[in-house]
């Protein structure tokens, strides 16, 4: 299995270079606990109602866990 590490991009500086102390970058704790920020209804097989967070579910069609549309 090959690994891609992304280097975290810079967030000090915002647009045309102005300073942005009040942006800062999130610990690895904190990346840990990032959860997408909706609930969406679903209908499983056709009988079943429930509720799924968006971003966990375009996250299993990307990786081809589950097939679909995004949402």
């Amino acid at each position: 299995m090959t690994k891609l590490a992304i280097k975290d991009l810079s967030v000090a500086e915002g647009r045309k270079g102005e300073d942005r102390a009040d942006v800062r970058s999130l610990s690895p704790e904190e990346l840990r606990d990032i959860r997408g920020g909706r609930s969406i209804g679903v209908l499983v097989d056709g009988t079943h109602t429930g509720t799924v967070d968006d971003f966990a579910i375009n996250i299993a069609i990307f990786e081809g866990r589950i097939k679909g549309s995004y949402v």
